[in-house]
């Protein structure tokens, strides 16, 4: 998927990042639930390893 916009795509990436955040820790029998630091530092972790894969592929296609 193709944005013109990057303030769409880098939003797409952070909602992604938070959500796949929040199931990873779902897994986790933890009666308390999750930290929301805790959760929010591996959104992070997985918003900034998304964004590189982003800029890869979209390197890697704007070339050919």
């Amino acid at each position: 998927m193709y944005f013109k916009s990057k303030k769409i795509s880098l939003l797409i990436l952070g909602i992604t990042a938070i959500a796949c955040s929040r199931l990873m820790f779902l897994f986790i029998n933890d009666p308390e639930g999750p930290n929301l630091l805790i959760v929010m530092v591996v959104a992070v972790i997985i918003f900034f390893l998304f964004l590189v894969i982003y800029k890869v592929i979209k390197k890697y296609f704007k070339h050919q």
